[in-house]
């Protein structure tokens, strides 16, 4: 009877600390509180869209795809929380100066936004881009939504322009990309 009194009391002591790591865990995560949708961080879920095989053989989940806007994506999670489908996306890199969210980080996130729109048929209250240091909160507005699109309608119509030009004037920029040997405007 006293094994069974310590087994027990062992049982309860394994439980209340696996409990405390995984809400540690969750907290550490970044995600909002909710169901977990999907995920392309190697451990996808496979509740919105079947998986599939990469080329190595391993499981991940399939791209969100809105043909009406021409746009694919895969966001790095969708949480559903009492609030509606959270989109976050995790960057390896530091929140810039001032806390505000790079252009190109917040229409990634709302494309992430308007896929959810698009493809699962439900509402974005807001997304998350979570940096190494930091999270950034961003609402999905209506202004927002039209701005993505104004941005995907420049990008098909670049498409088949005969002369696309450079769109900032950041040396750094230029240096890293992958075009600069073929660009005649680049800055490095």
């Amino acid at each position: 009877m006293i094994y069974l009194f310590f087994a027990l009391v062992i049982l309860l002591l394994v439980a209340l600390v696996s409990y405390s790591a995984a809400r540690r865990a969750a907290k550490e995560s970044g995600l909002p509180r909710g169901e977990l949708l999907y995920s392309d961080t190697g451990y996808p879920v496979g509740r919105i869209n079947a998986m599939e095989q990469n080329e190595r053989g391993e499981k991940q989940e399939k791209p969100l795809i809105s043909r009406s806007y021409g746009l694919i994506g895969k966001p790095d999670y969708l949480v559903r929380t009492d609030e509606g489908i959270v989109p976050v996306e995790v960057k390896s890199s530091k929140c810039p100066a001032g806390g505000r969210a790079y252009d190109s980080h917040i229409m990634q996130l709302a494309a992430y936004c308007l896929l959810v729109e698009e493809v699962i048929d439900e509402s974005v209250p807001y997304g998350i881009i979570r940096y190494s240091d930091c999270e950034v909160r961003l609402n999905y507005t209506p202004e927002l939504r039209d701005e993505l699109i104004l941005l995907l309608e420049e990008m098909q119509e670049a498409r088949f322009a005969d002369d696309v030009h450079r769109s900032h004037d950041d040396a750094r920029r230029c240096k890293g990309c992958s075009m600069r040997e073929s660009c005649d405007e680049a800055l490095a």
